[in-house]
């Protein structure tokens, strides 16, 4: 095996970072990539695996994840509540429906904004229509 370095990033001081990255290729890979030195402009190893790389990616494109729009979406709802995903927490977080009220099980309070996320939620409104019907203490949503 062989290590390709960029020339730029071994010239520079160990107390500032590159940009570059090594790589590690197969002896017979290289010897294959030193045929072209000097050839359609190459001259180096360096400069032929940027191109095949390069083109690899035009070619082979992945597709774009979707941005997540919102910090927080609601994974699903059952007749406990809601489990709703917190992207800046990482952590999925339960709501939970009962009968003297609704509470978040992470903030351990009844007024958070997982809480007002859950009373945006369809299925957790109607819930709650049904559930007060029922005499449950639960706040309009």
């Amino acid at each position: 095996m062989l290590i390709i370095h960029d020339s730029s990033a071994q010239s520079m001081s160990k107390s500032r970072k590159t940009e570059h990255a090594s790589i590690k290729l197969p002896e017979s890979l290289t010897d294959e990539m030193d045929r072209y030195i000097g050839t359609s402009g190459f001259t180096s190893r360096a400069e032929i695996a940027k191109q095949a790389i390069r083109e690899f990616i035009a070619k082979n494109p992945l597709p774009t994840p979707e941005p997540y729009t919102y910090r927080l979406e609601k994974i699903n709802t059952d007749s406990n509540g809601t489990k709703i995903l917190d992207r800046e927490l990482r952590e999925v977080i339960q709501v939970y429906i009962k009968p003297n009220g609704i509470t978040c099980d992470h903030c351990r309070v009844n007024n958070c904004e997982h809480v007002d996320f859950a009373l945006s939620i369809p299925e957790i409104k109607q819930l709650i229509h049904t559930k007060r019907k029922d005499g449950w203490n639960i706040p309009n949503p």
